[in-house]
């Protein structure tokens, strides 16, 4: 495989998340203390909006001039109506206005990236992303949801404990993003399974694995990735790493998203409730500890996704390696 996949891959990365990558940057340099005369953007800019006008345009291009020279109607159409849209929402920085671009951008950029992965020789999933998500629940699809599940409450529990530590100058998210509306914040939330997952962690791996990078190259951008859009976040945002490299795991020895996807997704909506209930932080931490003992127990029935010694001590059975033939007593003279 040449260069020119990776190159794309960057590209789309770029497109997808740059402008909301230099508003999150600019943010958290200002946390920081530094005083910015133009920070990121220009507010009048909806940055999901940009990014969907983008997505919109590449993909027309690739529908209308197809690697496979079979272009049709509907992606001709429908990659119009995001460059479109995407048009119509950049002047409109209104939280209803960036919800739909954000909503939109999602689906505009798991639609370029599974583009961009098949034309590699490295497809996402097969068929559609929906079924990707619902097919072939085996033990190893409920153990990858669960881990991600399980490291998502670990960050949530060290976020909690990085806002003790800093007090009133914590930064909430949902005051960071700018969503005040809760209808819309659960909107946005709900979609950034899809949002994240896609380009930040199937693409970039899928492509890697393809050009037979190393594994730790691949843990280190997906965690780099994952940092940099929530550097919004300030001191919260490196623990991401976390749920970035479960993640990774999850998506090396499973080879699926869809699992992720629904583990980040059903986490999302769980600290929804969570925040909604006012769930306190010793109830957090005894509802992390029992995802994590979950996750554990589902991740040593994974016959892929689990360790061999993970399998054997929680079987209580001994490794290969240990057994041994019992040595013979000789009959005493």
């Amino acid at each position: 495989m040449t260069r020119s996949p990776l190159w794309r891959g960057a590209a789309a990365l770029a497109v997808l998340f740059g402008p909301h990558a230099v508003t999150a940057l600019s943010a958290a340099a200002e946390l920081a203390g530094a005083d910015l005369g133009q920070p990121g953007l220009p507010a009048s800019v909806n940055v999901s909006a940009l990014s969907l006008a983008v997505a919109g345009i590449w993909l027309l291009v690739r529908a209308r001039h197809p690697v496979n020279d079979r272009a049709t109607r509907p992606a001709v159409g429908g990659a119009a109506a995001l460059a479109l849209a995407g048009a119509a929402l950049l002047p409109l920085t209104g939280q209803a206005a960036d919800t739909a671009a954000t909503v939109l951008v999602a689906g505009a950029g798991a639609w370029l990236c599974a583009g961009l992965a098949a034309d590699a020789g490295a497809p996402l999933w097969r068929g559609r992303l929906a079924g990707e998500s619902a097919r072939r629940w085996d033990m190893d699809a409920v153990a990858a949801c669960a881990i991600v599940f399980a490291a998502h409450l670990i960050v949530m529990i060290l976020d909690d404990w990085i806002d003790l530590l800093q007090g009133p100058t914590a930064v909430d998210q949902v005051d960071a993003v700018g969503l005040p509306n809760p209808t819309l914040f659960t909107i946005q939330a709900l979609a950034a399974g899809v949002r994240e997952e896609i380009p930040l962690l199937a693409l970039p791996a899928a492509l890697m694995m393809a050009a037979r990078r190393p594994a730790w190259q691949i843990l280190a951008v997906v965690c780099v990735l994952r940092v940099i859009p929530h550097a919004y976040l300030g001191a919260t945002a490196p623990p991401s790493i976390i749920f970035a490299g479960a993640a990774w795991w999850m998506y090396r020895v499973t080879g699926r998203i869809g699992p992720i996807i629904v583990g980040h997704t059903l986490f999302n909506a769980t600290a929804l409730w969570i925040n909604h209930a006012e769930i306190d932080y010793t109830g957090r931490r005894v509802m992390t500890a029992m995802a994590v003992a979950l996750a554990v127990l589902l991740l040593s029935y994974a016959p892929n996704a689990a360790p061999a010694w993970l399998r054997h001590w929680l079987s209580k059975k001994p490794a290969p390696d240990d057994e041994r033939p019992a040595k013979a007593k000789e009959p005493a003279i």
